[in-house]
């Protein structure tokens, strides 16, 4: 490939400050409120791998890449070691082979210094593995960072492995990275930072301290920070309700606080993207929209793989499962598995799914449930209703989980399934949550109401132990502790 149409992605190679011309910088530092990932402290590009960086879409994996590009240009690096390409519309292996050598060639010739390459939706080429792994079979990696990015999981860890030497094992990294919406603690900082320095003061900014009092709630102990909290419970309720509205998607963030408003144009965009995504999959849009009404409807109850089926007219129920695959490594859904009394994982049993992230349940429930509709609308009527509002903290909590169990155990993998169940006692009574770590497990059961009678205790009593996750109230009592959600949020 011409190296002249490489440089229309790359101009700081003409002139360094060009970056700060880029339209996603641009629009990241002219928004009101900025978000710059914690993810970006992980990232060292002085080491001899290949990264991937997998998140949903519109989460801020390109304007990551921006700032990782500016950042290096401000430490001095040489611009024409700094490789960016927007691989979206590239459509072979031999396509990418080509302009990896294009570009190789053109900056060894000019620097022998590190190269900083960014491949940003990697995903989208059939078979890019094959071009990557012929590039480093040919150069090496030596001096050479890769940054890949991808808006799902399907291949890119398996892809990553197969290359020569493990990239990143002899640098003992990890490769494998997730971008996800922020969490709610990040949302309290970015929205509030006064009311996040008590968060500070407390020491729940930091991961040791806080993974330690959140497994303390697991045991249905109260944590040393938590008496501190209650009196912000208050304002964190508020900037809770803003977050089961935008979720933390950065777009939707900056709009709400703008106008108090998200347009119908942002619902759809997201959506345009995230159906692109699963057509390049080789799978049919209309299937994929009758499974997402399936889950919206079902949110926070039980279900079967068959029973989606059925309600569909899907001839095979093998298809339903293979959908659901797809929107898993899409970080779309998350699936919790039926644990039994001795522990173990029922995977043939009935799921509880969730859809990951407030904002995007709201997408996806207008454009599968109500099309011609206002989606922000629609939003705000949802929310209004105290029933479908505990439905959508459920899934936040789970959500959270999945993200705690991950804090707790760092994996090249990014996969709920193996760490959060759901359990029911033998005559019928359900735990919301059961996180599994070190051979424990820990309890966790959401009851997101104005009052919480002695009933709603009873699946977390013959489990033994947990934490109750309420609306307002507060208590611990034998070894259950009850604790608001906008507080019990802070510790993962």
């Amino acid at each position: 490939m011409e190296l002249r149409e490489l440089s229309l992605q790359n101009p700081w190679w003409a002139k360094k400050e060009a970056i700060n011309d880029d339209p996603k910088l641009k629009e990241f530092f002219n928004a009101q409120i900025k978000w710059k990932p914690r993810l970006i402290k992980y990232i060292p590009l002085d080491k001899d791998v290949v990264y991937s960086v997998r998140g949903p879409r519109q989460v801020g994996k390109t304007t990551l890449v921006k700032i990782l590009i500016k950042e290096l240009l401000e430490k001095g690096a040489n611009p024409v070691n700094i490789f960016y390409y927007a691989c979206d519309l590239v459509r072979t292996p031999v396509i990418l082979y080509d302009i990896l050598e294009s570009y190789y060639n053109w900056s060894r010739s000019l620097s022998s210094g590190r190269i900083n390459i960014f491949l940003d939706e990697m995903s989208s080429v059939k078979e890019w593995q094959s071009a990557l792994k012929r590039f480093i079979d040919q150069h090496g990696n030596a001096n050479i960072t890769f940054y890949l990015t991808s808006s799902h999981s399907i291949d890119i860890e398996r892809s990553i492995e197969r290359l020569p030497g493990r990239i990143g094992e002899k640098e003992a990294v990890q490769t494998h990275k997730v971008l996800l919406p922020m969490k709610f603690a990040e949302y309290v900082e970015l929205r509030s930072p006064q009311l996040y320095e008590k968060v500070k003061s407390l020491k729940l900014d930091d991961n040791a301290v806080r993974s330690k009092e959140f497994m303390a709630l697991g045991e249905g102990k109260e944590p040393a920070s938590l008496k501190h909290l209650l009196p912000l419970a208050g304002d964190m309720d508020t900037i809770l309700d803003e977050y089961l509205m935008t979720g933390g998607i950065m777009f939707g963030v900056n709009s709400f606080v703008s106008t108090k408003y998200i347009s119908q144009t942002m619902y759809e965009l997201y959506v345009r993207q995230l159906m692109g995504d699963v057509s390049r999959i080789g799978r049919e849009e209309m299937t994929a929209k009758q499974i997402i009404a399936s889950l919206v409807k079902r949110a926070g109850s039980r279900t079967s793989w068959l029973n989606i089926a059925k309600e569909n007219g899907i001839p095979s129920p093998v298809t339903v499962p293979q959908y659901a695959h797809v929107l898993k490594s899409m970080f779309l859904i998350n699936i919790f598995h039926k644990i039994d009394e001795s522990l173990m994982p029922k995977e043939a049993s009935d799921k509880k799914i969730h859809i990951s992230n407030p904002f995007m349940f709201h997408a996806l429930r207008s454009w599968a449930l109500n099309p011609a509709g206002d989606s922000f609308s629609a939003s705000v009527e949802f929310l209004a209703s105290a029933e479908n509002k505990s439905k959508l903290a459920e899934g936040v909590v789970g959500n959270h989980l999945a993200r705690a169990a991950f804090n707790l155990k760092p994996s090249d993998i990014y996969d709920v399934s193996g760490s959060i169940f759901y359990w029911m006692a033998k005559k019928g009574h359900e735990l919301d949550f059961v996180l599994k770590h070190e051979g424990k497990a820990y309890g966790f059961d959401v009851c997101y109401q104005n009052s919480i009678s002695s009933g709603d205790y009873i699946a977390l009593r013959k489990f033994g132990k947990g934490c109750m996750i309420s609306k307002s109230t507060f208590a611990v009592s034998g070894r259950i502790a009850t604790v608001p959600l906008s507080l019990f949020l802070l510790y993962v």
